[in-house]
């Protein structure tokens, strides 16, 4: 029976006897900002993601654009370079996504604010005209009112300094419905059950839809691995040779109702007891408290916090700003998929360079990184593409293009607004048509981030969600 379910004509798009130039395996992040980038190039691109674009690591970010400030401690000034730019990017082509942040740093020891100044100056200074706003010294009376909620004793002062701000798996949606949109194919809940393999080759995948449980090949002059924390499941399958290999580390995040802070200012601690940078960010009418650094054993589409990841949360919060623990409304994790060439235990000292793996039959696999750089990742992915597999060169253009005006549609929310306590039928039925969801988590996780802000309002309206989908996947067509 035809029906208006969107993704027939999706599917029949993916089941087209053709041969494609490039198939991208994974729909987060980087993968589907690869896709953009060949897709604005003119290539003929199919973007396949096993589950829902962005269910794994690239909806459950810290929700920061940002160049990385503990990179810059860390003296990789060429990344953290890169990063401010790349933000600049996302701000300017993705404005209905992101936005900037000002955030406070506070300091105690008497010289602390003068040595971070030095820094954010530097931060300042690499940013170059994209900079946002200037870092600024700030003396203990302006500290307390530009954060009324911070509640340590004798602060010699602070610094305030501005990075930006996203709803991740949003943008995920974005660059999917700006890649249908361009004459290439981004559809979720698509799997690669494997690499087909001629003379010593990859020529393609073998492709099944989840729903259905029907499989067909896919032809392509070349295949991208763009899996993030699961990708070496296909370097293993292919016998790569580069010596790099994917480290896992959870970072886990508590949220509360309100702007517990007292202004929209947003605090970081530049160092926790564990090594880590912490944060309490204003998000959607929430404040949303991370993160933590665990090293993981093995990559899950669904990771949660441990009860000692939380209780380190709630003791920092407590002991820096005025927090309540049972107010918390919803905590979740993500795993950073770093890269690695030793057996680390410490997975904070690992960097966010990304690195290209080209193996002999041609798989190229895109590893590390983070979401602030997926733009420049897929421009090094493509390029790479290019050179190993003749393809028609084509430049570039990405750096120009804003996502809005070539497909994407504008979010439901803006990034600093909550949806209601009750998802409308008419809402759920616009995600379905519009923005590629198929269950209630997908509207609830990654369309309205209901179940990240509060998780007992999301439980509580899942079945009738799934209901609202079920029927609308049955309803036919008009003659």
């Amino acid at each position: 029976m035809n029906t208006t379910d969107p993704r027939q004509k999706l599917i029949a798009h993916a089941q087209q006897d053709t041969e494609w130039d490039i198939i991208i395996i994974g729909g987060g992040a980087t993968g589907l900002a690869t896709a953009w980038d060949a897709a604005t190039r003119g290539y003929k691109v199919a973007l396949l993601e096993k589950e829902d674009f962005a269910a794994a690591t690239s909806s459950r970010s810290t929700k920061l654009v940002h160049g990385g400030v503990r990179y810059l401690q860390n003296g990789e000034l060429g990344l953290v370079k890169e990063a401010l730019h790349e933000r600049s990017l996302l701000i300017k082509n993705a404005a209905e996504f992101c936005h900037p942040q000002r955030f406070i740093l506070p300091t105690h020891a008497p010289l602390a604010r003068y040595y971070y100044r030095l820094g954010m100056a530097m931060y300042d200074l690499l940013a170059g005209k994209a900079n946002i706003q200037t870092a600024e010294l700030l003396n203990p009376i302006q500290l307390q009112r530009a954060l009324p909620g911070y509640r340590k004793k004798k602060p010699t002062g602070g610094i305030a300094y501005s990075d930006g701000q996203f709803d991740d798996a949003a943008l995920c949606v974005a660059f999917a419905q700006a890649i249908n949109a361009n004459n290439g194919l981004a559809i979720n809940y698509l799997a690669v059950e494997k690499l087909i393999s001629k003379k010593g080759k990859i020529k393609g995948v073998i492709a099944k839809d989840q729903e259905t449980s029907t499989s067909w090949k896919m032809r392509a002059k070349a295949v991208v691995n763009a899996t993030g924390i699961f990708s070496d499941i296909f370097r293993k399958q292919n016998d790569s040779i580069i010596q790099w290999s994917i480290r896992t580390s959870r970072g886990s995040h508590i949220v509360v109702p309100e702007k517990i802070l007292g202004s929209d200012n947003a605090l970081i601690i530049p160092e926790t007891s564990d090594g880590r940078v912490l944060f309490a960010i204003p998000w959607k009418q929430h404040t949303l408290i991370g993160t933590t650094d665990v090293p993981t054993d093995t990559p899950t589409l669904h990771p949660t916090p441990s009860n000692e990841e939380i209780q380190f949360l709630i003791e920092e919060a407590s002991n820096t700003f005025d927090f309540e623990p049972k107010s918390i409304s919803s905590s979740w994790s993500g795993l950073r998929p770093l890269v690695s060439r030793a057996n680390k235990g410490n997975t904070a000292s690992l960097s966010r360079k990304h690195i290209l793996d080209i193996a002999p039959d041609g798989l190229i696999s895109i590893l590390g990184g983070k979401w602030t750089t997926c733009r420049k990742m897929a421009e090094d992915t493509i390029n790479a593409v290019i050179a190993t597999h003749k393809l028609p060169q084509k430049a570039c253009n990405t750096e120009s293009l804003k996502l809005c005006e070539h497909g994407a549609l504008p979010p439901a929310f803006a990034i600093d607004q909550s949806p209601a306590d009750s998802i409308s039928p008419q809402l759920v039925a616009d995600f379905f048509h519009n923005h590629y969801a198929r269950s209630a988590d997908d509207i609830l996780a990654r369309r309205t981030r209901m179940a990240m802000l509060n998780t007992k309002i999301a439980q509580d309206q899942s079945a009738r969600i799934t209901d609202s989908l079920a029927k609308l996947k049955q309803s036919p067509a008009p003659l």
